[in-house]
């Protein structure tokens, strides 16, 4: 596929609306203002769409930036939503014109993205944002070093921490599970859910979330009741629920001696679950909640626990009312969710706030650097103020020099009792800044 050179550059010297800082958290509405300065932006509301803007020839150096991306295939319809994210993201970080997009199909499989990535080594830009999946990560991770390109991947495969150096390498910008089964299981438990089981996928990321699960219980002093894995194509997943509703631990006394053969154990012994975790999609989801309400017969309070992958609007379903689950505070990603509706008339896939962010954070790093070419350490040791960090649509957030973006999340509840269109409400909010790390 043909690479496509984008300069996004807008008069805006007339409207004071569109410098606000990027940390502001509502999106400035594309008004009547504008159109003094360029009309077309006002008027056309496509402009975002168009794929094939010409170059605007300018005599200003930019900063090149890869959107390294599926434009092809089966996942191309996610590679220019994402596209269009960064647009916009331009659109109100970038005033100057100082960024330049340059837009390099990230195919199906890695042999393909490694060529393509190759073609970014020739054209000598150094920074990249995505692939999106991992196997595209590593693919290209040795590359991006021995170039000394920093990668900014949307993966979050936790096996890709320390693909990186000092000059290159891969940072891994998606939701670690590991953080969002700490933060979850440290909240549940404040709040007195001290009992923990899991109903999971028979693959590889539901054995992951369920020993991550498994060590922050046991570390937290929780108890692990027991865990069940189903096939996606389960025919027997009541069954699977029956057995988590009806498992149950003793107490260490009577554990030591339940082989005793008359030693009576009453009901009011056992340790049933409080927390049921489902780290599934919302649909599938709903249908094993529904399967627990059902055979529920002893009417056990259960807390469903979700993973991030629930923040998203279109999973709503009143079987998952109620539930909680990690994930960035929704205030902001709602702001551009309801912009991007506006301009494409659909709604923007959950990774759509990374790129913003992302976009976002190069803008400010190569106007603090004058318009130079931002470096790997540029990303590492940003600080905004006391905060230790950046302030994006997804919260604060900042690297780590193992490549790991290390982000505070909060804890949501899927209601319908929030803001009108809004269906998760906040419970507890994310920290707002970050330890100091051993940079040794």
């Amino acid at each position: 596929m043909k690479k496509y050179l984008f300069i996004i550059f807008l008069v805006l010297c007339s409207c004071q609306k569109f410098t606000k800082k990027y940390h502001e958290p509502k999106l400035p509405p594309i008004s009547s203002n504008a159109s003094s300065s360029n009309p077309s932006i006002a008027n056309d509301p496509g402009i975002f769409l168009n794929k094939n803007l010409p170059v605007i020839k300018t005599d200003q150096k930019k900063v090149q930036v890869a959107l390294f991306l599926p434009f092809s295939g089966k996942n191309k319809d996610l590679g220019f939503s994402l596209f269009n994210s960064a647009t916009i993201s331009l659109f109100y970080n970038d005033p100057n014109g100082i960024i330049e997009l340059v837009l390099f199909d990230s195919k199906e499989n890695p042999k393909d993205s490694e060529k393509a990535f190759k073609e970014i080594i020739d054209k000598k830009i150094k920074i990249v944002i995505g692939p999106i999946f991992s196997n595209s990560v590593e693919a290209i991770e040795k590359l991006a070093r021995q170039h000394k390109i920093t990668v900014i991947s949307l993966s979050n495969n936790q096996n890709l921490i320390n693909k990186i150096d000092k000059e290159g390498g891969v940072f891994i910008s998606g939701i670690l599970p590991e953080m969002q089964i700490e933060k979850i299981v440290n909240y549940a438990i404040s709040q007195g859910k001290l009992n923990f089981a899991i109903i999971a996928p028979s693959n590889q990321y539901g054995k992951t979330i369920t020993e991550l699960l498994k060590r922050f219980v046991r570390s937290k002093q929780g108890n692990f009741i027991t865990s069940e894995f189903y096939d996606n194509n389960s025919k027997d997943l009541d069954r699977v629920v029956e057995r988590v509703i009806d498992s149950f631990i003793l107490p260490d006394n009577l554990s030591k001696v339940k082989k005793d053969k008359d030693l009576v154990i009453n009901d009011y012994d056992r340790i049933y679950p409080q927390v049921i975790m489902i780290p599934e999609s919302g649909k599938i989801a709903s249908k094993i909640i529904s399967s627990i309400k059902k055979q529920n017969k002893e009417e056990r309070d259960f807390q469903i626990l979700g993973t991030s992958q629930w923040d998203d609007k279109s999973i709503f379903d009143s079987n998952l009312i109620n539930a909680w689950f990690p994930a960035p505070e929704n205030e902001k990603f709602s702001d551009l969710e309801n912009f991007y509706y506006s301009k494409y008339e659909k709604f923007p896939p959950r990774l759509a706030s990374i790129v913003y962010d992302m976009i976002g954070l190069i803008a400010e790093i190569t106007n603090r650097k004058q318009g130079q070419t931002p470096n790997l350490s540029d990303f590492i040791n940003f600080k905004n103020g006391d905060k230790n960090g950046y302030q994006g649509v997804d919260g604060l957030f900042r690297f780590l020099p193992n490549g790991l973006t290390q982000r505070n999340l909060a804890v949501l509840k899927i209601t319908t009792s929030g803001k009108a269109g809004n269906w998760f409400e906040t419970i507890e909010k994310p920290n707002d800044s970050f330890i100091e790390y051993n940079k040794n």
